[in-house]
């Protein structure tokens, strides 16, 4: 097959890529493409794809649990950066090679009873040559630490928790210990349930854009590439979308890198303006405190960074960075025509702070400084038994959830009155207990409609290109 790219550049990279030979993986072109050279192990699959434009793809499939752990796509100028970038595809690759098949986490009420459980497996598996890893930890941290492992198996004593756990641990395989296995330690039973899991079905499919609906056509003045950075558990979704000036989509694409830099923006413009060279304006949806252009995220390294000027000096384009809650709010509000004010809670992912979007009166609330909606500086306790100073930064249970999400919504309710309260935190499955919680600090008909929403990244892009149409 002929080559889709013969740049100086991309055969450098190429043939340098094919001497990164190893014992830990296979490598190798590809037989009916050799466009795309592949890097191969029992537990995954990573390919380089050449694309035209000088467009390269890195992705990295865990084939145990059919889901990418890495995957990008850009746009070839220095041989530093694109081999940068497969080292850090390669990490992925080198990881996966010395993790076990199926790891495996136990849970009980205090996980003592569990960790001599996982004990006597480990020593099995090690017995039997079982490619397994048996962990355990306690209620307490159980949806925090599941996040690592490819299955859950519950105690007895906390297997009425089974529904609640599938539902919040929706991409892991959760089961009930029997009662009988497990007061008599039985592991010949756990090894026999755990051989009918895998192997999975390998096939993988992109999702296709979910278009929402606009309540009223939004006019640009050309085209605007939205950027979004979703953080999930253990990585961060990076998605990039075009909209022409009739709100039509016309670029759709998905990264997945487990941190944030600067270079993976540059990155995802690169790859936008090979395909569109027409786009006006940028939009860049993320965490963090976000004023006049300037990201404050500190886990991620960044501490008053000026995002925008350093992307406009860059590319000589117009950039707007964006609150990730606020975009969200401002999606939500587009596509729907019931609500003049609405309020979201978003809590990305189990262990990271909440974030509120306002709008009041069709006006998003940004505030001092562009601080309204910092939920992590409220001063509510993440549950009601915490301890002073632990506070919405550790939401790990539903429990602790339910009592945080509560507190902070009669605040809302208080203090802004919006005609709808939107939810986005997987550790709370259903509305109705908290109404309840909620009913403790504001009486029943004052609270609004509460919404819960199981995904927001079509919102988020929706929002912050609506954004960029403000200047």
């Amino acid at each position: 097959m002929e080559k889709v790219s013969d740049s100086s550049l991309i055969r450098q990279f190429r043939q340098w890529v094919l001497t990164q030979t190893s014992p830990k993986y296979r490598l190798f072109v590809k037989e009916t493409d050799e466009n795309v050279i592949i890097i191969e192990t029992s537990y995954c699959r990573g390919e380089v794809t050449f694309f035209p434009m000088d467009i390269i793809q890195l992705s990295v499939l865990n084939v145990i649990s059919d889901s990418h752990e890495f995957y990008l796509h850009f746009q070839m100028h220095t041989l530093e950066h694109a081999k940068k970038l497969f080292e850090e595809m390669l990490e992925s690759v080198r990881e996966l090679a010395v993790r076990p098949l199926v790891r495996v986490l136990l849970c009980c009420t205090s996980g003592l009873t569990t960790g001599f459980f996982a004990q006597k497996l480990n020593e099995s598996a090690k017995l039997l040559n079982l490619n397994y890893e048996f962990s355990a930890v306690s209620y307490g941290n159980l949806y925090q630490a599941a996040a690592q492992y490819d299955v859950v198996l519950l105690a007895p004593q906390i297997s009425y928790i089974w529904e609640t756990a599938k539902k919040i641990l929706s991409n892991k395989k959760i089961f009930k210990i029997p009662p009988k296995d497990f007061a008599t330690y039985d592991v010949r039973a756990v090894f026999t349930e755990l051989k009918s899991i895998f192997p999975p079905d390998l096939s993988y499919d992109s999702p296709k854009p979910r278009l929402l609906p606009l309540k009223q056509q939004i006019k640009s003045h050309g085209n605007i590439l939205s950027i979004a950075l979703v953080p999930q558990d253990q990585y961060y979704l990076f998605a990039s979308r075009v909209y022409n000036e009739d709100n039509d989509v016309i670029y759709d694409e998905v990264s997945i890198k487990p941190r944030i830099s600067l270079e993976d923006i540059y990155d995802l413009c690169d790859v936008a303006f090979a395909h569109d060279p027409d786009i006006r304006t940028v939009g860049v949806s993320m965490p963090g405190i976000i004023n006049e252009g300037r990201l404050t995220l500190v886990h991620q390294g960044f501490f008053e960074c000026d995002i925008e000027e350093s992307l406009s000096k860059k590319y000589s384009r117009n950039f707007i960075l964006s609150n990730d809650a606020n975009c969200i709010a401002v999606g939500y509000y587009a596509s729907q025509d019931h609500y003049q004010s609405l309020s979201l809670i978003f809590h990305p992912a189990i262990g990271s702070f909440a974030g509120v979007g306002s709008i009041h009166n069709g006006q998003l609330i940004e505030g001092y400084k562009h601080v309204a909606g910092e939920a992590q500086y409220l001063p509510i306790e993440s549950a009601d038994s915490a301890p002073e100073g632990d506070r919405l930064s550790s939401w790990s249970t539903p429990e602790e959830a339910l009592a945080c999400v509560s507190k902070t919504m009669a605040s809302i309710i208080s203090i802004l009155g919006p005609d709808a309260l939107l939810l986005y935190c997987r550790l709370i499955v259903q509305t109705d207990e908290l109404i309840k919680q909620i009913e403790k600090y504001v009486p029943n008909p004052y609270i609004p409609e509460i919404i819960r929403l199981d995904d927001v990244k079509e919102y988020m892009l929706l929002g912050q290109m609506i954004l960029c149409t403000e200047i």
